[in-house]
């Protein structure tokens, strides 16, 4: 469904409800279609298309709010979410912290965000680039077991409109490949892992996915025991952007507002190494989900959430709800409904951490002794204020000993402060790898805390 079509909808529905006696309204209507293809064991085994679609409807009788969303586009289920969201808000106590729906702004669309090609990819082109993919890793070495992942290609599009007058919409095509490789050497086996995303599926780079991928699991084979302890860690971008993903919780406008915000104790103070600088731009062309405007259609801009270590009251990003609490504008940071599910407050999609002038290789030369960690798996916020997380090691986790790597070592556990971590900064790399949330370099600490090992 098109984005104007899609904007049609959300318009006749801010009518239907202002018609209904809502003082304000808000609708958004959304699409998103994913066509994937799935290999496990070095064979295909799956080839699904899905096409979803929905609604979100907030409304607004005086300071009463409701809130409904459905699961279709048709005229009887949108009238059937207006109605519900009418009925919630009736029932609702007043919300006195509510201000007012975004005033409209004018924004200029961005190019180059949709590539038609993409978007209604032939299924025997993602299969052909799945076998390539297989038949790449199996060609790495006579020890690779399997080749398992997906190849995706879609769309997202979503658009926005409240009784204030905002009418705005957006939209994505969608690739991304993903491959993880077994192998297996005297009963012992390795595994590796990796992953291109992009608008365009020309710029998924088979062969690199599936190398990189069979590269780590073959060099992953017969790993050793490391003991847990202070190590120091280069972090791959797979590792960084996942950690990034929990340290932006700390820049929302509802997590400095409830009192869990790291930010809010660190009022001009520098958290982190002053090499470290972090912006969200939505706008920036190096990010998947691109945006001219956010969820409510507010014109989407950058935001610098870390300038050389330090972080303010700046760094904080708000929608129109957060920042009405405190007397502000919104930043441009409600949820882009480009995914599944739609969501209230403020969100960080568009991450840009600014690169170094260090090559991975320069990073490994410059460790006396520590640790390669290809990915995060399994994270958990221990203490959200000081950004203490715990998680672990996987797909190609290495010993560094006197700037070359030794080997692999079993997975480790992680429990530390990322404030600290990233305090620690020694080298950042100078090539970005574009992640579903963030565009991030590789990363050398001076210090990772490890507080276990697995046994395989």
């Amino acid at each position: 469904m098109s984005p104007e079509t899609l904007s049609g909808i959300a318009r006749k529905a801010v009518k239907l409800a202002t018609k209904k006696g809502a003082d304000q309204a808000q609708v958004t209507a959304l699409t998103l279609v994913e066509d994937l293809t799935r290999f496990a064991n070095s064979q295909i085994h799956q080839n699904v298309a899905t096409i979803k679609e929905g609604l979100s409807v907030r409304v607004i009788l005086k300071k009463k709010v409701g809130d409904a969303t459905i699961g279709a586009l048709d005229p009887s289920s949108v009238e059937t979410a207006v109605s519900n969201a009418i009925k919630i808000a009736k029932v609702s106590p007043p919300n006195e912290l509510f201000k007012s729906l975004p005033e409209p702004k004018k924004y200029t669309p961005l190019k180059r965000t949709f590539d038609r090609k993409t978007a209604t990819c032939d299924p025997n082109l993602r299969a052909d680039n799945a076998k390539r993919a297989i038949q790449i890793a199996h060609d790495k070495a006579p020890y690779v077991k399997a080749v398992a992942g997906s190849y995706m290609t879609g769309s997202a599009g979503f658009a926005v409109a409240n009784s204030l007058g905002v009418d705005a919409k957006a939209q994505v095509s969608l690739a991304q490949m993903a491959v993880t490789v077994i192998s297996e050497k005297e009963g012992s086996e390795g595994h590796g892992y990796y992953y291109e995303c992009a608008r365009n599926m020309k710029e998924i780079d088979v062969d690199k996915v599936a190398e990189k991928a069979a590269d780590k699991s073959v060099k992953n084979v017969q790993p050793i025991r490391l003991e847990p302890g202070e190590y120091e860690a280069l972090l791959a971008p797979d590792a960084v952007a996942l950690s990034l993903a929990y340290i932006s919780n700390g820049f929302l406008g509802t997590w400095f507002q409830d009192g869990t915000s790291f930010v809010k104790y660190n009022l001009g103070k520098q958290v982190f190494h002053e090499t470290f600088s972090l912006k969200d731009d939505g706008k920036d062309m190096d990010t998947l989900y691109v945006s001219p405007v956010d969820g409510e259609g507010v014109p989407k801009q950058a935001l610098a959430l870390v300038k050389k270590g330090v972080v303010s009251e700046k760094s904080i990003c708000y929608d129109s709800y957060t920042g009405g609490k405190e007397g502000k504008p919104s930043t441009g940071h409600a949820l882009v409904p480009f995914f599944e599910a739609f969501g209230p407050g403020p969100d960080l999609v568009n991450m840009v951490l600014e690169p170094g002038q260090a090559s991975e290789e320069e990073m490994i030369k410059e460790t006396k002794r520590g640790v390669y960690v290809s990915r995060f798996h399994y994270v958990r916020t221990v203490n959200q204020p000081r950004m203490i997380l715990t998680g672990l090691t996987r797909d190609g986790t290495f010993l560094i000993e006197n700037g070359e790597i030794k080997g692999p070592v079993l997975n480790l556990r992680f429990t530390d402060s990322f404030l600290d971590v990233y305090k620690g900064i020694q080298m950042i790399g100078k090539d970005r790898e574009r992640q579903p949330m963030a565009s991030v370099p590789p990363i050398k600490v001076n210090k990772l805390r490890f507080t276990g090992v697995t046994e395989q």
